[in-house]
């Protein structure tokens, strides 16, 4: 039998909460924040580490919570994940950045004719490669052919560009390709290429670090780590509790870290913040490094130590 829910005014929200054990010092406010941030949002989405999950107090494993919990907890919760949401997506984008210069410079590097981005031969002989590298010809081939429009241009510095220099290198389309995008156009580059572009990941991580390798594959898995980390980040979603629903083999880099084996490849919080140590630059790191700092201890000052452990879990950082 399906269960409909009907609307419920924010008093009767509130009520709700209060049933289930929830404590609501200051109900004024408590209805203030609802009526901003919705009540799904918030309550749904950030609840599970405040219910109570003990048999012996929650026999009939009803909704409740965990005594002693308050509206202003899971409020707490609620902000943390928007500013860890903001902090991570910040970063992303400067791997992102990162990736799509390496791409652009080591590829016109190899094939320096004009428009060698879009001779098919140029990529990968893998046949498995093909439809994928077809879709990515095509989209650059659009992006070129935008410039020829006048009025409605989506990127308009595409236009700017060819007005200038009558054709657009891939070093300029590569800024106007998302990230899943360029993932593609890593995945169907050749090896050589790949292997290059690894390389100078590590390269860069080991004159500021300790020497490391890394292999194209494992540039894959991070890159299939960091793309549902930048979606969920730029769209609101919940992010503290998110992993990959199918691990990544980055057995390799653990090992090499000097992690337990699975710490990585799960694709937890924690294995995104490790993951983008090594694709960043130290100074960029360090000061990302901080604000998280902060950002937990502001988190485990304002909740419970019994919720704060479970988001810690969820967030890898027990594994």
């Amino acid at each position: 039998m399906r269960i409909v829910k009907f609307f419920a005014t924010h008093e009767e929200q509130i009520a709700i909460l209060q049933e289930r054990g929830l404590v609501v010092a200051d109900e004024a406010a408590a209805k203030r924040i609802l009526s901003r941030e919705n009540y799904y949002a918030l309550i749904d989405g950030y609840k599970e580490p405040f219910l109570e999950k003990d048999e012996r107090l929650n026999p009939y494993q009803i909704e409740q919570y965990t005594a002693g919990t308050e509206f202003s907890h899971i409020y707490a919760l609620y902000r943390f994940d928007r500013e860890l949401r903001m902090l991570l997506l910040n970063e992303l984008l400067k791997f992102e950045k990162n990736i799509k210069s390496k791409i652009a410079y080591r590829f016109s590097e190899k094939f320096r004719e004009q428009d060698s981005f879009l001779e098919p031969a140029h990529y990968s002989p893998d046949s498995q490669h093909f439809h994928e590298r077809d879709r990515i010809v095509s989209t650059l081939a659009n992006l070129i052919k935008s410039h020829k429009k006048r009025d409605r241009v989506r990127y308009p510095a595409i236009r700017d560009f060819f007005d200038k220099h009558r054709n657009v290198p891939l070093w300029v389309l590569a800024n106007f390709l998302s990230l899943g995008q360029i993932t593609n156009f890593y995945t169907v580059i050749d090896e050589e290429l790949r292997e290059r572009i690894a390389s100078d990941f590590a390269e860069e991580y080991s004159e500021e670090y300790s020497g490391i390798r890394l292999k194209a594959k494992e540039i894959d898995a991070i890159l299939k780590v960091a793309f549902p980390y930048r979606n969920k980040s730029a769209h609101e979603e919940v992010l503290y509790r998110y992993r990959l629903p199918h691990p990544v083999e980055l057995g390799g880099l653990e090992q090499s870290l000097g992690m337990a084996k699975g710490s990585l490849s799960n694709g937890t919080v924690c294995s995104m913040v490790t993951l983008l140590k090594l694709v960043l630059a130290k100074d960029e790191y360090d000061v990302f490094s901080i604000e998280l700092e902060r950002l937990l201890g502001e988190l485990e000052s304002d909740i419970m130590e019994t919720a704060y452990e479970k988001i810690m879990k969820d967030m890898g950082y027990k594994e």
